[in-house]
C-alpha cells in the first residue's frame, strides 16, 4: 500500500469521484467527511492542510485522512514544532474521522497511523473522532511507541455543564404527527402544536428560506441574531466568530448543502436556524442558531426546530442530528440516542517534532515566525527558527555551516 500526500486544492478536486464513491460505501462515513463539506474548509484555508490518500498497487483509492497543520513556537522547548488535527475543524466540524471501505479498514487504518509516525509533528489532536471502537483500536495500535504518549481528553462547555463529546440525535418517523406523539413529552407536544398553529394561522408571522436574491440579507440576519444572543459571553471574539460563521454558512448555501429557515414577525427577524443537509446519509444536521432575545411572544427556538424537523420528515430525511453537546433542550426535542465522540491527544514525550525535522508544508509559516522574531529583535529565537528551516531543507551539517557563516557576517 502507498500513502500519498495531497496538499493542493486542484489535486483534492481530482479525488472527488473516488471520494464520493467511498463516502457512499463506508457505513461509518458522516457529513463532515463528505467531499462537499471538506471542499469548503480546504479551499478557504490554502496551505493549512493535507490529505493522506491510501492507494493500492494499481493506484486505486482505499482511504482518506484529511488533516490540518499548524507550525508553532514552543516556549518551553524554545523551538518550532508542528501540530496536527482533523482538517474539518478548519470549518468548525463537530466531528471527523477516516474514510475507508469496510473490507480494507484494518490495513488502511494501520497504514495511516504508521505513516503518521514517519512524519514530523509533536502533537496530534484527534478532537471529535467519530469512529467505532473497532476502528479506533485499529488506528491507535501503531501509536504504542516509546517516543509517544496518548492522553484521553474531555471537552466541556457552558462552565463545565455541557459534555461536548456527546452528540444527541433524533431518529425521525415517517410523519410529523408520529414525531409529535412518539418523540415528545405531553407538555412539549402541546406547546409545539399550539405555537405552530399560531405562527401558521397568523399574517403577522412567516418563515422564509434563502434565495439567491436574499442570500446577503439572510446571512446578515444570522450574524445579527447570533451576536444579539452571544456577544456578552463571547466578548472580543464576537466579530471573528460572526464573520467565520457567515463564511461557513455562506459557503454551504452556495454549495447547496445548507437549509436555513428564518422566522419573521412582520419585518422583524426573530429566529434563524442553519443546518446542513446530507442527502446521501439522510440527515439534517443543526449547526447554528440566532434569536432575538427581546422577543417573547412565543418560544421561537422550539417553533423553528419543530418546523425544521417537519421539513426534514417531509423531504425523506431519517435523522435530525443535533451535533455535539448534551444540552437539555435537545432531549426535550426528542433526542433519545446519542453518539459519544473520542478525543485522544497523541504527543511526543520530548515535546519536539518526531524525526527532528519540521513538516515540509510548514516551512513558509516557519519563515514568517522567524521574520516576526527578527522584527521584534529576538536574535536567539530568529536564529533557532532559521536553523530549523535550513536543517529541514538541507540537513544539519549544511544548516550549521550556513548559520556559522551568517553569524560571522553579522559580527
Amino acid at each position: 500500500m502507498i500513502i500519498e500526500r495531497v496538499d493542493r486544492f486542484e489535486d483534492f478536486e481530482q479525488l472527488r469521484p473516488a471520494w464520493d464513491a467511498m463516502y457512499r460505501s463506508d457505513p461509518e462515513a458522516h457529513f463532515f467527511m463528505s467531499w462537499k463539506w471538506l471542499s469548503g474548509a480546504l479551499q478557504t484555508h490554502p496551505g493549512a492542510w493535507f490529505v493522506l490518500v491510501a492507494r493500492d498497487g494499481d493506484g486505486g483509492c482505499l482511504g482518506f485522512l484529511p488533516l490540518a497543520r499548524e507550525t508553532v513556537w514552543s516556549r518551553t522547548g524554545e523551538r518550532l514544532r508542528d501540530e496536527l488535527e482533523f482538517a474539518g475543524r478548519l470549518f468548525w466540524a463537530d466531528y471527523s474521522g477516516v474514510l475507508c471501505p469496510p473490507e480494507y479498514e484494518d490495513i488502511v487504518l494501520r497504514a495511516f497511523a504508521s505513516h503518521l509516525k514517519e512524519m514530523n509533528w509533536s502533537h496530534l489532536y484527534l478532537k471529535g473522532f467519530r469512529v467505532s471502537d473497532r476502528r479506533y483500536e485499529m488506528f491507535m495500535e501503531p501509536f504504542a511507541d516509546e517516543r509517544l504518549e496518548i492522553e484521553p481528553r474531555t471537552s466541556f462547555g457552558n462552565e463545565g455543564v455541557t459534555d461536548n463529546l456527546i452528540c444527541p440525535y433524533i431518529d425521525l418517523p415517517d410523519t410529523f404527527e408520529a414525531y409529535l406523539t412518539e418523540k415528545l413529552g405531553p407538555s412539549t407536544r402541546q406547546k409545539v402544536r399550539r405555537f405552530m398553529r399560531k405562527v401558521e394561522s397568523s399574517s403577522e408571522y412567516r418563515i422564509t428560506t434563502p434565495t439567491a436574491e436574499t442570500r446577503a440579507r439572510d446571512l446578515q440576519v444570522l450574524g445579527d441574531l447570533w451576536r444579539m444572543k452571544w456577544e456578552s459571553a463571547k466578548g472580543s471574539r464576537t466579530d471573528y466568530l460572526v464573520k467565520t460563521t457567515r463564511v461557513i454558512v455562506g459557503r454551504g448555501l452556495d454549495d447547496g448543502i445548507v437549509h436555513m429557515p428564518i422566522l419573521w414577525h412582520g419585518e422583524r427577524p426573530v429566529c434563524v436556524l442553519a443546518s446542513f443537509t446530507d442527502w446521501e446519509k439522510s440527515r439534517l444536521l443543526f449547526f447554528v442558531a440566532g434569536r432575538d432575545e427581546g422577543f417573547d411572544e412565543l418560544p421561537v427556538g422550539l417553533v423553528l426546530h419543530a418546523w425544521n424537523i417537519r421539513w426534514a420528515i417531509e423531504h425523506g430525511l431519517r435523522t435530525y442530528d443535533l451535533l455535539r453537546g448534551d444540552e437539555p433542550y435537545k432531549r426535550s426535542l426528542g433526542a433519545a440516542t446519542d453518539v459519544r465522540l473520542k478525543y485522544p491527544l497523541i504527543r511526543t514525550r520530548s515535546g519536539v517534532n518526531l524525526n527532528d525535522s519540521l513538516d515540509p508544508g510548514g516551512l513558509t509559516d516557519a519563515l514568517r515566525i522567524a521574520d516576526r522574531f527578527a522584527t521584534q529583535k529576538q536574535p536567539l529565537e530568529t536564529m533557532t527558527a532559521l536553523y530549523q528551516v535550513m536543517e529541514s531543507l538541507a540537513g544539519p551539517e549544511t544548516a550549521r555551516t550556513l548559520i556559522e557563516t551568517l553569524n560571522a557576517s553579522l559580527k
